[in-house]
């Protein structure tokens, strides 16, 4: 324990498991941008087709593990790690967020959270507002002391990333004091032995992150959210009932709860000491984000309390990823802050865990992951990839995820987005190929609605058709052709109908193949005149047919010459035979007649 009374850098080197608790699975991700979109440190790159965190840049505010339309998220959990200590005899025991109430509702109080937890198998239940208390101590004396220029809150470790990761420059004004997490498990392993392994339990992803790094991830051995606690409760059958644990105890100072919910220090901290200051409140990443990028450093005489969250720890990421984070767990949370002032009222000793001193101040370091700026050379050479060209040509439409396009000019620059992931320019150059293959098919296209009335027409639809595509605008193309082969293609499922038409109106003969455009209500028709090599056909045809009899006419003469030489041959022949054979019968006999 005396290594972590010294206050040693929060990003000590982590030894105890693998850095990263969070990734994108690349066979749900469908590139739809909106992970990007809602990062507010764009810490996510876009290339080969699917989505990735880049964890040097991540500060584990869990957005974009809120909003992935397509459960492409995939969160490294700690829970297998917490079964196996159990297993294996560890004792194990539970900072449990005081924001419980507000997720597993159920008429919950830490008591009862305290049995429920210990059928799964842990061996002591408390409730991280202990640390709390310690917090709004320390803060207290830091701000009556008043040797810093500005102070910025420490309680939210996503916030504590920001600032450390992107604005270096106001290190110096975070209050140098652990995160409630951190300052109840030292007072738990100052309590209960260095021995023990200490689990957080809560609605954040920042806290697992920590969990992992803080002190060489020596101080904190696991931390599971809501969710994986609720999956783990579900599959071994356990719930929250209205059993209660005797040795499970609420915190002494039900004001250490109000740092869960916002403005909660300034509520919890003296009124004289929080009014000597001006007073700034901001809450969730984007705000906080732009609100430390409009500070300047030589302002003074602030006290700021931030957090990622809207609405701090009662809305933290597994509170709405659930859609938990409403009017009734409010409403339940407050109820628990009541009913722990009452107990206070009954039964005023403290927690033996409240009782120990222990050193909660820290130094933040500097955790500066800025790349260097850009050239201007590659930014304008990246922009005009896309087509912006000009200051005209900067739309500035936010849909690849960043606000501006020369900001994703620069994360291309830095390799984390893919030059053409711009939804302007790929619609631009789609209608640019679309219409090029519209106005130079070498087949008439026909664009029409469900109805069938002609909404387009292409150059060579319009010379087969002999109208305009104004003139032709809004008629109904079986006034042309006929209604017969349109209607019985629209009840056809087949994806395309092909055949030939024969328009009296036009006087032609035309190949029609006939489709539907899905999900967008409009059918096309390619039509090709075949007019002219339907009427050379037909005459090549004739002419095929006059050769043809005139050919077997030809046959039929010579057949007949044979047949008759034939038949000559055969009386020749047959006249031959009979004068050879009186001939040698004559040779035969003497010339009376007698044979020799």
């Amino acid at each position: 324990m005396e290594e972590l009374q010294k206050g040693e850098s929060c990003m000590a080197e982590d030894n105890r498991k693998p850095n990263e608790i969070m990734k994108l699975r690349e066979a749900n991700c469908r590139n739809c941008y909106k992970c990007v979109r809602a990062c507010p440190v764009k810490a996510i790159s876009l290339l080969g087709d699917h989505a990735r965190i880049e964890e040097e840049l991540c500060i584990y505010c869990g957005k974009c593990y809120l909003v992935c339309p397509q459960d492409a998220r995939d969160l490294i959990g700690d829970a297998d790690r917490v079964k196996m200590m159990i297993n294996a005899g560890e004792k194990v025991y539970v900072s449990l967020s005081s924001a419980f109430a507000s997720y597993f509702k159920n008429n919950s109080n830490i008591k009862r959270m305290g049995a429920m937890l210990k059928k799964l198998g842990f061996t002591h239940v408390e409730e991280t507002g202990i640390g709390n208390v310690r917090i709004i101590e320390e803060y207290t004396k830091i701000l009556e002391e008043q040797n810093m220029q500005n102070v910025i809150s420490t309680i939210c470790p996503a916030t504590n990333f920001l600032i450390q990761k992107f604005y270096p420059q106001f290190v110096k004004w975070m209050i140098p004091v652990d995160t409630p997490l951190e300052a109840h498990a030292k007072m738990m392993r100052k309590a209960y032995g260095d021995d023990i392994k200490v689990v957080g339990i809560g609605p954040c992803l920042a806290y697992q992150k920590l969990a992992a790094t803080a002190y060489g991830g020596k101080l904190i051995d696991a931390y599971i959210n809501y969710e994986e606690l609720e999956e783990w409760m579900d599959k071994e059958g356990v719930v929250i009932d209205e059993t209660e644990d005797p040795d499970t105890h609420a915190v002494s100072n039900y004001r250490a709860r109000y740092l869960d919910e916002e403005g909660g220090i300034f509520r919890a901290l003296p009124a004289d000491i929080k009014y000597s200051y001006k007073t700034w409140e901001v809450y969730g990443a984007a705000r906080t984000r732009d609100m430390l990028s409009s500070l300047t450093v030589d302002i003074e005489n602030y006290c700021m309390q931030v957090s990622s969250c809207g609405g701090n720890c009662l809305s933290g990421p597994i509170v709405r990823l659930t859609g938990r984070d409403n009017f009734e767990g409010k409403d339940l949370w407050l109820d628990r802050i009541k009913a722990c002032a009452k107990e206070q009222e009954n039964n005023p000793d403290k927690n033996v865990s409240e009782l120990a001193e222990v050193d909660v101040r820290k130094t933040y370091e500097v955790m500066d992951c800025s790349a260097p700026e850009p050239s201007e050379e590659s930014i304008q050479y990246f922009l005009s990839l896309i087509g912006r060209k000009s200051p005209e040509d900067m739309l500035d439409c936010s849909g690849c995820g960043y606000a501006t396009c020369r900001d994703k000019a620069i994360a291309v620059c830095r390799g984390l987005a893919d030059p053409f992931m711009c939804i302007p320019h790929a619609r631009d150059k789609a209608e640019a190929q679309s219409n090029m293959l519209f106005d130079y098919s070498p087949m008439g296209v026909v664009v029409m609605d469900m109805e069938l009335k002609i909404l387009e027409l292409n150059p060579i639809a319009q010379n087969i058709l002999s109208m305009t595509s104004r003139e032709a605008e809004g008629k109904s193309i079986t006034n042309i052709f006929g209604s017969e082969f349109f209607e019985k293609a629209m009840l056809k499922e087949m994806p395309a109908v092909r055949d030939t038409i024969e328009s009296g109106e036009l006087g032609k003969l035309l190949d029609v193949t006939f489709f539907k455009v899905g999900h967008h209500d409009i059918v096309m028709a390619l039509i090709d005149d075949i007019t002219e090599r339907a009427e050379k056909f037909g005459r090549e045809r004739e002419m095929r047919r006059e050769n043809l009899a005139v050919t077997q006419e030809v046959v039929e003469k010579q057949m007949r010459v044979a047949q008759e030489i034939a038949s000559l041959l055969g009386e020749t022949t047959a006249e031959t035979k009979l004068a050879l054979n009186k001939l040698k019968h004559s040779l035969e006999t003497d010339e009376d007649g007698w044979r020799g």
